[in-house]
Parts: C-alpha cells; structure tokens; sequence
C-alpha cells in the first residue's frame, strides 16, 4: 500500500520526468505569453489540456495518501504558487504548492496533479500568484495573480492564511492581491 511521503514528493516527481523523457527527447518547456497567460507552444497547451481532465483512477486506495497530503509546501525565495482544492472520495481540502525553477503557475499545477494522480485524487485550480519566502528574514508575502488561471477574489488572503495554520511558526505572513 503507497503512502504519501512528505519532502519526497517533489523528487518523485523529477524522477518520472526523467524516466517519461529518453535522453535526446526532452520535452519542450512551456511557453506562456507574459501579458495574457495564452499557450504559446504545444508544451504549453498539453499542460493547460490535462488541466482540464480528471484525474486517472487507481487501485491505489488513495484515503491514506489524501489525509497525510500537506497543506503547503513552498519553495525559498520568490516563485508563482496555485492555491488548488483536491477532492478524494467526496472529501475535499485546499492546498498550496511554490516549487523552485518552475516558471509558470501551469506547471506548478502539473508537477502537483501528477504527484495526486497516482492515488485517484483530483485537483483543481483555484487561483495563483506569487510567493516570496525568507527563511532568513522570517517572512512571507503572498501577491499578484495568475495569468493562465485567471484573477481569483480572495486567493491571496486566504493563501496566507492556510500558510499560517500549517507552517512553522515565527514568520510573518502577509498578503495583497497588487502587483504580478
């Protein structure tokens, strides 16, 4: 029986990347047009089209893996986040992903969809913008929004809120809906 594994999520993940691309055959990195979001290249419409479909079931019961998915894993310093509800047998939660190098909000979907697929669980995109993490300075900022997905009411403030309830105490969170 698979269970979710914290902190290992994201080097799975690469690694089916890299096991899914033959050596020569690597993927092209999605383009997407600063101003509006709209695809610009196929690797960039293959992403926004799996957006768009549901998740692959699996014999994988995926109760165990759901429960134990964290609530907010975010990279240090400054990257696009989606905030995404995710749904598993008729139970839902929000969760926030910022992963470092990723430079599209649909790719951070991705990366996240396909970490979830395994186990049944479906997700969806709620809204996104930008993160900034200092370890150092102890602060957070979440601002901004989403190009690809689109401006979400709220997304922001409620971001830095599920930061708050589920990261480490100590830092300061805050939060604006300005800026990109």
């Amino acid at each position: 029986q698979h269970s979710w594994m914290p902190g290992y999520g994201v080097i799975f993940i690469l690694l089916i990347f890299r096991i899914r691309m033959a050596p020569g055959k690597r993927r092209p990195r999605p383009k997407f047009d600063e101003e509006t979001g709209a695809p610009l290249n196929a690797a960039a419409r293959e992403i926004l089209e799996r957006h768009g479909r549901e998740a692959v079931g699996s014999d994988v019961d995926g109760s165990n893996a759901f429960e134990s998915i964290p609530a907010v894993e975010i990279a240090e310093g400054v990257w696009k986040y989606v905030q995404m509800e995710i749904e598993y047998g008729g139970r839902t939660r929000v969760i926030v992903r910022s992963y470092q190098d990723l430079l599209y909000h649909a790719e951070v979907y991705e990366v996240t969809a396909a970490q979830l697929r395994p186990f049944g669980i479906r997700c969806r995109v709620i809204g996104g913008g930008r993160i900034r993490c200092d370890s150092v300075q102890r602060e957070i900022a979440v601002y901004g929004y989403s190009k690809t997905f689109g401006r979400s009411p709220g997304c922001n403030e409620r971001t830095a809120e599920i930061i708050r309830d589920h990261m480490v105490s100590g830092h300061k969170v805050t939060w604006s809906d300005s800026g990109y």
